[in-house]
This record gives structure tokens, sequence and C-alpha cells, in this order.
């Protein structure tokens, strides 16, 4: 139901009696400055007059969230209280409380994600959402307001029961006592026992979390400040620690941003290289595909610096800290429906990359025999990566890790001049053997669909000449005629083009097709499942009818998603 507000919900908005406490929230705990497009991406809204904490809040919301977090710093002597009357020793009952607290706070921080003025307000669903829907702080031209003491979406009883729910099921099962210990991977750690090691490290300058965290470290700060006072030390939170190569925090100098960063991953991966339990390896997580940056904007600064990525930075770093990649596995992680991925060529899969130590004396070889190595172990590393499902979207970049455990496996790798082969040389030899091994996957598909992967290149599903398509047709010993039988082309008043998945017919069926092409049932597939939604069970029931075929299917695909790529289409 919808109300339009009138002067009595106007005036539920101006609070007196608390106006002393809200202005001063304004002018200390929310005084920090918002986020500028220097320091964050995915959106800002300071450029709408937004340049504060406090202007994210209204003063209902402040008043809430200050109320909430203040009755929580209260409760914890009656937490502790009714720790002991249960039995257990003033130690232990001081731990009760902290913890008790602490998931309190979290769930206050949860309150503030839907309690702000950036809330959005969904249709769809009818309810509001949260600011965070991504790691960004965009304006929103909407305004939806939880009932903070309500029990929907927002309200604190919601938000409590949620962060209750998470600690059912952490607690489900056999108790276990661990501990966690939060230190600097960088440091060199003291103590003679050796570590297991799994990481997913920082991705270069995609994300400056430690900016975002502002937003729920003051509220923290001011509810558990005092049981974590190591922790809530500063005013806001540290940025220079972070490892991330954001020029901001270097007077815009990215050059000193992007050294920062690879002696940060230096330091870390050597300080871990040391401290290694041997029997096992370093397990490396990486899921970011991201765009070469130049970093050379300045105009004759730094003119031989190369482009960089994040991916090369952290191979580099590895390699360079004495690791070589033994392993690489795809794995299915991400949320489909995060609102970062939502219509978007988002990375459905995380790269995991096996690191052991090299061996002081692994050999040198030339560039040449690197290339005929990749020549000879990739195909078959290739396939692997193809029998796991891993997304077209992920394929370029999964491909890069058998090709870098070659790399890696050398003490140096030198070019025809003598120089060592750097890393990103050796991607772009990957990546051209990589070209070369789906080209010839080529070799196996019937004439039609050899025509229509080159058609494909030239000129995508836009029309061309007839000529051309007759001449191509003869260079791929097929016809134009045979390609409009094969149910694949439509050509018409002097010009030809590819039929798209949505024009093939809905009634096609592989056992009654007469000229059956790995292009014609690759678009199907395309047409069944992306474009009308048919879901896996209705897919799965055209897989088996094509049988040993679905996996011709499959490599057209990922040999169209690279020509897609490379054409922008």
């Amino acid at each position: 139901m919808y109300i339009v507000p009138n002067s009595e919900t106007e005036k539920s908005l101006q609070i007196h009696e608390w106006r002393d406490d809200i202005a001063e929230a304004r002018a200390s705990l929310l005084a920090g400055p918002l986020p500028t497009r220097a320091e964050i991406t995915g959106g800002v809204c300071t450029a709408y007059g937004l340049s504060s904490w406090g202007h994210l809040f209204t003063d209902r919301q402040i008043l809430a969230l200050l109320t909430t977090s203040d009755l929580i710093q209260e409760i914890g002597s009656q937490i502790r209280s009714d720790a002991e009357r249960a039995g257990l020793q003033e130690t232990d009952a001081i731990r009760y409380e902290q913890v008790v607290r602490t998931f309190l706070a979290l769930a206050a921080d949860r309150c503030a994600d839907f309690n702000n003025s950036l809330c959005r307000w969904s249709p769809s669903n009818q309810k509001v959402m949260n600011l965070f829907g991504k790691q960004a702080i965009p304006m929103v031209f909407d305004f939806a307001e939880a009932n903070f003491l309500g029990s929907s979406v927002g309200a604190w009883k919601t938000c409590s029961d949620y962060v209750a729910d998470c600690v059912e099921v952490i607690s489900v099962g056999e108790a276990r006592v661990g501990e966690a210990k939060q230190l600097d991977a960088a440091a060199e750690q003291n103590g003679a026992e050796l570590i297991l090691v799994s990481t997913d490290p920082p991705y270069y300058n995609n994300i400056s979390y430690a900016v975002l965290s502002d937003f729920f470290y003051v509220w923290l700060r001011r509810s558990i400040g005092k049981v974590y006072p190591d922790i809530f030390s500063t005013v806001l939170v540290p940025k220079l620690p972070e490892l991330i190569a954001a020029a901001n925090r270097f007077e815009g100098d990215a050059l000193r941003a992007k050294q920062h960063f690879e002696n940060g991953f230096r330091q870390a991966f050597s300080a871990l290289r040391s401290k290694m339990d041997p029997r096992f390896p370093l397990t490396v997580y990486y899921a970011f595909k991201q765009e070469d940056e130049d970093v050379t904007e300045d105009a004759g600064a730094h003119n031989d610096l190369d482009l960089t990525t994040g991916w090369e930075t952290l191979l580099e770093a590895l390699i360079s800290s004495g690791f070589q990649i033994t392993a690489t596995w795809p794995v299915r992680a991400s949320q489909k429906w995060r609102m970062v991925s939502m219509g978007a060529n988002a990375l459905a899969s995380y790269i995991v990359l096996a690191c052991r130590p090299r061996l002081a004396s692994a050999p040198q070889i030339s560039s040449a025999q690197f290339r005929q190595e990749l020549s000879r172990t990739l195909p078959a590393a290739l396939r692997h990566l193809q029998q796991g499902n891993i997304a077209p979207v992920d394929f370029a970049q999964a491909a890069l890790g058998p090709g870098m455990a070659i790399y890696s496996r050398y003490g140096r790798i030198l070019d025809p001049a003598g120089k060592h082969m750097s890393v990103r040389s050796a991607i772009n030899t990957i990546n051209q053997t990589l070209t070369e091994v789906l080209s010839e996957v080529e070799d196996e598909f019937d004439a039609d669909t050899r025509w229509a992967i080159a058609w494909f290149e030239q000129h995508g599903f836009l029309e061309g000449d007839f000529g051309d398509a007759e001449l191509l047709s003869k260079a791929k010993v097929t016809s134009v005629s045979g390609l409009q039988h094969a149910g694949i082309v439509l050509s018409k008043g002097g010009k030809v083009r590819l039929l798209r998945p949505l024009e093939l017919p809905t009634d096609w069926d592989p056992e009654n097709d007469s000229r059956l092409t790995v292009w014609e049932m690759t678009h199907h597939l395309l047409r069944l499942y992306h474009h009308q939604g048919a879901g896996d069970e209705i897919t799965s029931g055209l897989l088996r009818k094509l049988g040993s075929n679905s996996e011709a299917a499959r490599d057209l695909a990922y040999r169209l998603f690279k020509v897609s790529e490379k054409k922008k289409l």
C-alpha cells in the first residue's frame, strides 16, 4: 500500500529533542569525507553535493543508529552477568560478552546499509534495497526509508535475525575450537611453526576497500571501539597499508602507486615462502579480468613504462619471489545474481594457482624452446579446462595458467637478443599459441561451419555481398545454396548474412536434420538457453540428442567467443 505523505509524516522527521546529539554526530562521527572518483570506481555521489558520511543519513536514521550503537555498549554488563549466572568463569564470561556485542554491532552495521539516503526501492519485489549492491557509492534518484522498528527489510529485528541465522549455520555439527590472527602478510612472522598458505590477493587498482569500509567502520567504532581498541584506534580506516595501486595516495603518481603494489606483493610472497610447510603448495585464487591500464597519461613522463595489469603483476611477484606454478584449476564461485554481474560479462570462475618453491638449479632455455613446449603441451591443458566447463568469458584468462606453469618452471628464458623474457612477453606468446590452438580445431568442423566462422570473423551477423560469400564457399568446399539448405544463412537480393539464433526454427530436431552442422547445433543451444531462457532441463535434452557432437559445439563456442572478444561484437 502506498500512502501520500502529509503534514503529520513530515513532522515525524523533525526530531527536536535529540537535535544536539544528531548535530554532534554529523560534526564528529560522520564528518569524514566521502570518496571521490579518484578514489573508487563504480560510481560516486560527491558530484551531487554530498561530501561527508553525514550527508548519507537523515536525522531519523542517525538517531536510530546512534541509539542502537549506544545500547550495544550499555548491554555489555548484562551479557556478562547472564554468562556468569550460566556457569562461565570470569574470563570466559568477558569473552562471551565481547562475542555477543560484536555480532550485535555487525547487525547494526547491516541496518546502516539499509537505512541511508542512497537506498534504492525495488519495484519488482516491493522492498528497500541496500546501498552496497556493488562496491561503490553511486548517486540514486529515488528515496526509500526502511522502518527501523518494524519487521521488514532493513529493520533491526530483520538484520539481527540475519546475523543470528549465520551464527546458527556455522555452529551446526561438531564444535571445534580454532584461533584466528590478523597479521601483515608482508611482515616476517616469528615462531618456528610452518604454515599452509591459501590466499585471495588484492586486485591491483580495482577496488579500494579501505575507503569504502569507512561507511561501516564509524558505526563499529561507536558500538565496539572499546572492545577492540587496537583495531579502532584511528578515526577512520587506515588507507596507506592497503595493497592497491591507487595513484591518488601518491600525489597522482601512477608509477609510484604501481611500484608500491609490486613491492608489497614481492614482500608478501617472499615472507610466505619462508614460512611455508614444504609438504603443501601455496594456492592463490584469482578472479579479476582487467583491461590494460595505460599509466603514462602524463606527457613525457615515464615513457618507457609498459602497460600493466593486476594479473601480470601477480604472476611477476610470484615468480620473482621464487615460486613456480605447478597446476591451475577453474573454480565456479561468484554469485551470478550479484548486482555487478547482472547483464555483464562478469567473471563466473576463479582461477586457482598451485605454487611450489622453484629449485635454485632450475635450467635456462631460449624463447624458441618455450614456444615449442607451449605448442606441445598447451592443447591437452586447454582441453582439460574445457572439460571443466569453464565459461568462455573466463577461458583466455584461465588458459594463461598452464602457459605460465611452463614459463615459471625455468630459472630464465632468454629471447634472441639474450635478454630475459618478461612476464608480459610470455603472456603475449601464450595468447598467440591459444589462438593457434583454437584455430586448429576448425579443421575438425564440417565445411559449412568453417565457412560460417570465416564469414562471422569478417561480417558478424551483418550482410555481405553474395559474390564474396560464393567465393569463400568455394575455398571452404561448400556453396551458398548448400548453406541455405543447412539453415544457417539468408541469401536475398545479392546479399548474404548468417541467421541469428532467434531466427532459427523452434521445432528443429538434430535427428531429422539431413545436413547437420556444428554451427547450427551451437546456435540452437544458444537460442534455447540464452535467448529463450529455456533452462537447464530443456537445454540438456538437446545436448543428449546431440550426443558426441556436443563436444564440437562446445569447441565452437570457445572459438566464437574469442572472435567476438577480438572484434568487440
